[in-house]
């Protein structure tokens, strides 16, 4: 038994009360005067038992009531239950937060960085427990809490730096997280860390308790040089029936010396293609253009490689290459004059991304079987197509076609096939007198005009539209509302824009799995100057692509995205993933990316008829190039808030704050309070039936 207080025990002392108060008698007798006895000699009363204890039973409660509550006040613990509660509640908890992303396997970063977690490691004591906690973009607890130091350093020796880029704000979360669940005196956290500038936003939301220490340990290279290639573009063109691309490279240099002379190599399949050398200033960027080759098959794998530096991850960067898939288009003509396509087949002609094949047919010799493999079907200011009753034109836009209506003069709409148009035609409006109309307003949330909301992107103010069409959007149907027998309601009509004086200039309606769009004057110049004007070639490749729902195949992904491998193979078969690194993953899901490099995916069973195997290139994230640290005091400020970490107690500290612990969780002090507080109150009750018992005696 100890005592946090001793010096309280000195009110021991005490004790000699009660002794005192039975060691007197106090006299009980009642004096009666007599006058015949005034004059008579007064001797003193005296008892034979008036040094005798009488009621020990009463003594021993007043006294043992006495010692327990000055014992309270002494804060009395026990040895071994304060050697207990420090083996199994600690006196520190440790979380080392380890940076494992790709920026740290610049030069000797990585080295330096797991010699420091084997440091505060080794700087445990023996009740210590400490959790390694792995980090880049995501947070993983390597090690749970442990004593076991040899463990904590197997783990830190097993560790390697990934692929993915840098973000503190998990693993500072899960690091509070941890020791906000613990029971130990003190709580540290130490960030092992390049201490990327582009890891940190300050708007992660993460604060740490008050007493909880926050440490930072760098291993930045002040004025770091590093070329990296970020990104790749394409551009194709077709000589003799193949399509040819040129590949440009970005090549970037992060450090504050120009880099003269750096080698840019292309690689197609494994085999050099060439090598070019250029010159980046410091904090630039440049771009190296490579001779043209030929598309043999469906999918071909390149590489560019970039100098070389101390962070080898970002001097290469991984890409896919496939033939573009054409965009097929039906333009329905009148033919009456031969130039009202040509504007249209011109602008489509020139497209490349997609490659947009174009097909013109009169109005009176179209099939049913001419809307059959074509994306788009373009109704250039024609009457609706014989071919396209009884709704044979609905079933290829519900199928997910899609139909642009350019309502001319000439353009007609039966009543039965009210569904695919977006709203009511109406007649001519005729403004060629005075100004032309113009448009007013452009739905710039919408794909097709998204790109001319930059400023200087496209005038559609200069274009002059001298004769349009009334069209009337239907309206939006009432909520819970439905046609006879249960029938949907019918669609609402979006409008894309208007011409000056409010009327409807494009329309947009979704009619099953398709897309039909109404252009309410027609798109040759026999109507309006928007053909010759510069937005129109824009405008026209926008409406097709957005009509034909295409989507540019990705020719890479960057580390920590998710693909369906399903929806890239579009086959349900079952697949199996060959990651970089040679590891094979059957998989016909969701597959998160987490390997710099190439993944191959491949029929499990074999080939799959119709469906080619597939590959995917994956590269880190470029700004893991940007190697720019920040001030490791601003993030401990923005957690704690303070920028220092609290000093480490020294040994007679600790000594003092285990004894402060053990008592704490004892709290035997509460049981003798409230056992002398019970005697005092039993004696009380005992004290006062004996003197009744002695009052009649």
């Amino acid at each position: 038994m100890s005592f946090l207080a001793p010096l309280f025990l000195v009110a021991a002392a005490t004790i000699a009360i009660p002794i005192f108060v039975h060691l007197i008698q106090r006299e009980r007798k009642r004096v009666i005067q007599f006058p015949s006895l005034m004059f008579v000699q007064r001797i003193p009363y005296q008892s034979v038992r008036r040094r005798r204890i009488r009621h020990w039973a009463l003594l021993v409660m007043r006294c043992a009531a006495l010692l327990m509550i000055v014992a309270a006040f002494a804060r009395p613990f026990l040895n071994k239950e304060a050697a207990a509660a420090a083996a199994i509640g600690g006196t520190r908890e440790l979380v080392v937060l380890l940076d494992h992303s790709a920026s740290m396997g610049y030069g000797d970063h990585w080295d330096r960085a797991k010699d420091a977690a084997r440091s505060a490691i080794r700087s445990l004591g023996a009740n210590d427990k400490a959790t390694l906690v792995l980090f880049s973009r995501n947070a993983e607890e390597s090690m749970r809490a442990t004593t076991d130091k040899g463990r904590l350093e197997g783990a830190v020796n097993a560790a390697k730096v990934d692929a993915d880029s840098t973000r503190y704000g998990p693993a500072l979360k899960l690091a509070e997280s941890i020791l906000s669940r613990s029971n130990a005196r003190k709580r540290d956290t130490v960030i092992i860390s390049d201490f990327q500038r582009a890891g940190w936003t300050g708007s992660e939301d993460v604060h740490f308790a008050e007493g909880v220490g926050v440490s930072a340990v760098t291993v930045a290279t002040p004025d770091a040089n590093n070329i990296s290639v970020p990104s790749v573009t394409f551009a194709r063109a077709s000589f003799s029936g193949q399509e040819r691309v040129t590949v440009s490279a970005g090549v970037a240099n992060k450090g504050n010396a120009p880099a003269a002379d750096v080698p840019v190599t292309l690689e197609m399949e494994g085999h050099q293609v060439q090598t070019q050398h250029v010159k980046i200033g410091a904090n630039a960027a440049a771009s190296v253009t490579f001779t043209q080759f030929t598309l043999d098959r469906p999918i071909v794998k390149g590489t560019v490689r970039a100098g070389s530096d101390p962070l080898p991850a970002d001097n290469v960067f991984h890409f896919t290459v496939s033939p573009a898939a054409p965009v097929s288009v039906l333009i329905v003509d009148g033919g009456t004059r031969p130039e009202s396509a040509l504007y249209l087949t011109k602008a489509l002609a020139i497209s490349t991304a997609p490659t947009i094949q174009t097909d013109v047919i009169p109005v009176s010799r179209v099939t049913p079987n001419n809307f059959e493999k074509q994306s788009v079907i373009i109704l250039n200011d024609v009457p609706f197509p014989p071919a396209a009753a009884n709704g044979a034109l609905q079933k290829f836009v519900e199928r997910g076609g899609g139909l642009l209506i350019a309502a001319g003069e000439h353009t007609t709409w039966p009543q039965g096939e009210t569904v695919l148009m977006p709203g009511t035609l109406g007649s001519t409006v005729d403004r060629t007198a005075g100004r032309g109309a113009t448009l007013g307003f452009l739905d710039h949330s919408h794909f097709i005009f998204e790109i001319f909301k930059a400023p200087r992107s496209g005038d559609f103010s200069a274009a002059q539209i001298y004769r349009y069409r009334s069209v009337t959007p239907a309206p939006a149907p009432t909520t819970g509302a439905a046609g006879s027998k249960g029938t949907p309601p019918a669609p609402a009509d979006r409008v894309l824009a208007r011409f000056d004086d409010g009327a409807v200039a494009t329309a947009e309606r979704k009619v099953g799995q398709g897309r039909v769009i109404v252009w309410a004057s027609a798109l040759d110049d026999s109507y309006s100057d928007l053909p010759r004007r510069p937005v129109y070639l824009p405008l026209v490749h926008q409406l097709v692509k957005y009509l034909a729902q295409f989507e540019p195949s990705r020719s890479w992904q960057t580390v920590g995205q998710v693909v369906d491998v399903a929806s890239l193979t579009k086959s349900r078969a079952n697949w199996v993933v060959v990651t970089p690194s040679g590891k094979r993953v059957a998989q016909n899901g969701p597959l998160e990316l987490d390997e710099q490099g190439v993944y191959d995916v491949r029929p499990s069973g074999g080939a799959v008829e119709g469906t080619p195997a597939q590959a995917i290139a994956v590269n880190i994230d470029p700004a893991e190039a940007d190697l720019t640290p920040m001030d490791p005091a601003e993030l401990v400020a923005a957690v704690t808030g303070h920028a220092a970490p609290a000093a480490a107690p020294t040994p007679a500290e600790n000594t003092a704050f285990d004894v402060k612990d053990a008592e704490k969780q004892q709290a035997l002090w509460w049981y003798l309070l409230l056992a002398g507080l019970l005697l005092l109150a039993a004696e009380t009750v005992v004290s006062n039936r004996l003197s009744q018992g002695e009052r009649f005696l």
